[in-house]
């Protein structure tokens, strides 16, 4: 079967900015997932009920990013499951569809956090491990390729290195080390995307994107990658359907790309 070249972006924190960056993804069709808590990182604010209703009604995917935004494996196993729970069911009456992604707070997981997520009936979760476009994953490992971020050199090495990846360490010493900026490495690895297949998942947080004044570097990282002949745009959820196991049952919207 031929090689995909696949598009998606996610969002955390649910924070009101959700909304711009819902706005900039929509002007160019690009999907979006937006992973919501019910308190945001460091209690910030999140979005009111009929925000969330309003980025669904645009075509947006909502995710699960736990009740209250906690490190979840220090938590014992009874809150870890009120947790992961107890957002999945809030958002399916707010929204009144099926949640079936869930974002790690702060990254942070183990295999008692991935048991009580396959119990609550997700079906995948996304990491922030970095610089992969690779479709090899386990669906509860859903690695990212770059955060809309200014990471150092020093912060993408300890990324690497979490994800125990030699050949992701070795990829990003010998070629994606040389670029300038993060959007010099988003688009680096897009290219590579288009030339080899994969996918590019970009993943970010509207209100670190405000803090730091990243807007216009997220227009030119999202321009770059929108409306490309021959990409397939995705929301998170749908990535799924192109992991190898799954490769034999693509739904019929996405065959007309394997021709």
């Amino acid at each position: 079967m031929p090689r995909l070249s696949i598009v998606t972006t996610s969002w955390d924190d649910g924070d009101p900015f959700d909304m711009k960056v819902a706005e900039l993804l929509q002007a160019r069709a690009l999907p979006g997932t937006f992973y919501f808590p019910f308190i945001g990182h460091r209690g910030r604010l999140t979005l009111d009920a009929a925000g969330l209703r309003s980025l669904r009604a645009a075509g947006f995917e909502i995710g699960a990013h736990s009740l209250s935004h906690p490190t979840l494996p220090k938590l014992g196993h009874e809150e870890i499951s009120r947790e992961v729970r107890t957002c999945k069911r809030l958002l399916e009456d707010i929204l009144g569809n099926e949640i079936r992604m869930f974002c790690y707070p702060k990254g942070k997981y183990s295999a008692t956090v991935i048991k009580y997520l396959k119990e609550a009936g997700y079906e995948a979760a996304r990491t922030t491990r970095m610089l992969s476009t690779g479709l090899n994953f386990a669906p509860f490992e859903m690695p990212t390729s770059l955060h809309a971020y200014p990471h150092t050199r020093a912060a993408y090495l300890r990324n690497i290195a979490r994800a125990h990846n030699l050949s992701r360490l070795y990829d990003y010493l010998t070629r994606l080390d040389r670029t300038a900026t993060w959007v010099d490495l988003g688009k680096a690895l897009f290219d590579r995307v288009l030339e080899h297949g994969g996918v590019w998942h970009l993943y970010g947080h509207s209100w670190l994107i405000e803090e730091l004044g990243l807007w216009d570097e997220l227009r030119q990282m999202l321009d770059y990658v929108s409306n490309r002949d021959g990409v397939v745009y995705v929301p998170n959820c749908d990535v799924l359907n192109f992991l190898p196991v799954k490769s034999t049952s693509l739904p019929m919207k996405y065959l007309s790309f394997l021709k």
